[in-house]
């Protein structure tokens, strides 16, 4: 008897990325191999010579790249430590910047301080109305405050997330309850 099997080509997809995965995890190294790159390594180390060093003048025996053994030194694969190594413990870590988000810079015509206070100079009677957002812990609660310059006002509001989403929402909220005559567009 023939088995009848449907093909799903999502899941097919993704248990192939697996396999690419898991085949690319962990570190590819036979114990032998170790021990006689540690049995090179390890020595001069701890005469305070450095891994770029042991690199340039071990290439042939080490077969590797410089890279992949300060890998090995990290993982803790050689009997000597990243603490033999006087330059790797004074450096510290490279932070990871956090991704930027480039704005779009025509976003910003009409919008700048000079666009602002050319049109009060034009309209000296127009109300001003300040909003700011406080925010404490990053991807927490954030506080939407309305500042009213001219009466010496200032409204806050708790938001759950800050994106221009929930300002709409509170406009919105704010008109819907106050009304039109009160709130007028």
């Amino acid at each position: 008897t023939l088995e009848k099997r449907f093909y799903d080509g999502a899941k097919a997809q993704m248990e192939y990325r697996d396999v690419l995965s898991e085949a690319r995890q962990g570190i590819a190294l036979s114990d032998e191999e170790q021990k006689r790159l540690d049995d090179i390594i390890s020595p001069l180390l701890l005469k305070g010579q450095s891994l770029h060093h042991i690199c340039l003048n071990h290439k042939a025996e080490l077969m590797v790249s410089e890279r992949t053994l300060y890998t090995y030194m990290d993982a803790n694969l050689f009997s000597a430590r990243n603490i033999d190594m006087p330059r790797k413990v004074r450096m510290h870590p490279r932070r990871k910047r956090p991704d930027t988000v480039k704005v779009d810079p025509r976003c910003r015509e009409g919008r700048t301080l000079e666009d602002f206070k050319v049109f009060m100079d034009e309209n000296p009677d127009t109300p001003l109305v300040e909003l700011d957002s406080a925010e404490g812990t990053k991807g927490r609660a954030v506080m939407l405050t309305i500042t009213f310059v001219t009466d010496g006002l200032q409204l806050a509001v708790r938001r759950e997330h800050n994106d221009s989403q929930s300002v709409t929402d509170l406009f919105r909220r704010l008109y819907l309850e106050l009304g039109p005559n009160t709130f007028p567009l």
